[in-house]
């Protein structure tokens, strides 16, 4: 175990030197590097595989905690409209197409709807981290940054709610109706909220009773696993519930900081009053952070990010087994087509109707690589469900496929052309 961790510390130093002089992505760099290592020395790696979906769902709110919390609400509130467009709109237009343009392009297969929506609904949900990791090293439109990656957080809610209440339940022959998604999309997205408002706000109370820099790393954290959890825990989407929990955890940090800057000191009173006026003033007058803690630990967490996603991809690659990916490579490349297609007409639709730029259109075409979640979906396919091999090896190679075409077209247009 030692020598895992040994090689994924040596993964991040090289991926962190590659990002520094050579522009290439942390992430595109992490999987790359994984799958070399995975497959050459495989004894240098002792990690489960059957754990590979446990392990990412602990992973993920630990992951996905920096970019949320370097989100801003109100610049999300300036572009809401677009983003609604690009990451839920456009997912249930994308879907909808796709099931019917695959019923032609393989006719051949015998797909249900409700595989081919749960395929869709598996391989449209991207990877926020690596488009993240993609924006930083380009000075780009702010506009256009906050609606890319925040089309790529809530891409992911929109595609899992898709999965696990429209594509699975009639895949496995439950009864679907039109009224009955509908209800259960509204509790979903109200509980989600709902949970994460309310973790998030109770992780502020909590940070403005304690004034030490670890304790307030610590409750980032709580905060975003538990908010994850708790999701989890009554059905509903998860991901949801951690930009909720961390978007309220940081929107009242930044008042609070906000208000130190106009506040002048007071003289208290504290020790002559009862206790519980002292607890109830502490929580009103109490700054959470500052501004100085608050950037330190956003650093900390970066870090922490980091090893969780070399993990997350060294768990990755030792999942690839090559010859399944060649027995179906004709499936995964139309797919991959297909997904493209779907996407980059998602993207000069919204261009043209929110009179965006229309380079901004390539840029949110090929933002949208796919990750772990997808890999994560397809294990939930039944068993006894007769496409479950093939529908891995397309998400898989879609995943693959889009990390490194995508990633690299991305990179290759940013750097030619001023966006």
């Amino acid at each position: 175990m030692i020598q895992t961790l040994i090689t994924i510390l040596v993964l991040i130093l090289v991926a962190r030197l590659n990002e520094k002089f050579l522009k290439i992505p942390i992430s595109l760099s992490l999987i790359a590097f994984s799958y070399i290592i995975a497959h050459t020395f495989p004894s240098f790696l002792h990690i489960p595989v059957e754990t590979f979906d446990e392990t990412l769902l602990l992973l993920l709110p630990i992951i996905l905690l920096p970019d949320v919390m370097h989100l801003k609400l109100e610049k999300l509130k300036r572009n809401a409209l677009p983003i609604f467009f690009f990451a839920f709109i456009g997912v249930a237009v994308s879907i909808f197409l796709g099931v019917v343009l695959t019923s032609f392009l393989l006719p051949q297969y015998a797909f249900s709807i409700g595989a081919l929506i749960s395929l869709f609904a598996m391989i449209l949900a991207t990877d926020a981290i690596t488009v993240s990791s993609v924006f930083k090293n380009f000075k780009l439109p702010e506009d256009l940054k906050i609606i890319t990656e925040g089309e790529s957080l809530f891409n992911d809610a929109t595609a899992l709610i898709a999965f696990y209440f429209i594509g699975l339940p009639m895949l496995i022959g439950s009864s679907v109706s039109v009224m009955g998604v509908s209800i259960k999309l509204i509790e979903v997205l109200f509980l989600s909220v709902a949970i994460g408002v309310i973790v998030g706000y109770l992780g502020y109370i909590l940070l403005k009773l304690l004034e030490d820099p670890i304790d307030e790393f610590i409750i980032m954290y709580v905060v975003s696993l538990s908010s994850f959890l708790i999701a989890e825990h009554f059905h509903v989407a998860g991901i949801l519930s951690i930009i909720s929990a961390v978007m309220v955890f940081k929107y009242n940090i930044d008042k609070d900081l906000k208000l130190a800057e106009k506040k002048a000191e007071e003289v208290s009173q504290k020790r002559k009053s009862p206790f519980h006026y002292r607890f109830i003033k502490r929580i009103i007058d109490n700054i959470a952070t500052t501004k100085e803690r608050l950037e330190e630990n956003l650093e900390l967490s970066i870090i922490v990010a980091h090893f969780a996603n070399g993990f997350l991809f060294i768990s990755m690659a030792l999942l690839v087994d090559f010859e399944v990916l060649l027995k179906y490579w004709k499936e995964i490349i139309l797919i991959f087509i297909l997904t493209t297609f779907l996407r980059g007409l998602n993207s000069i639709a919204g261009v043209i109707f929110f009179k965006k730029p229309l380079s901004w259109s390539y840029i949110f075409t090929f933002a949208g690589m796919k990750g772990g979640l997808s890999i994560i979906m397809v294990h939930l396919l039944p068993d006894s469900f007769m496409y479950k091999e093939m529908f891995e090896a397309i998400v898989i190679g879609i995943v693959l496929l889009s990390m490194f075409i995508y990633s690299f077209l991305l990179i290759a247009f940013l750097k030619l052309k001023a966006v």
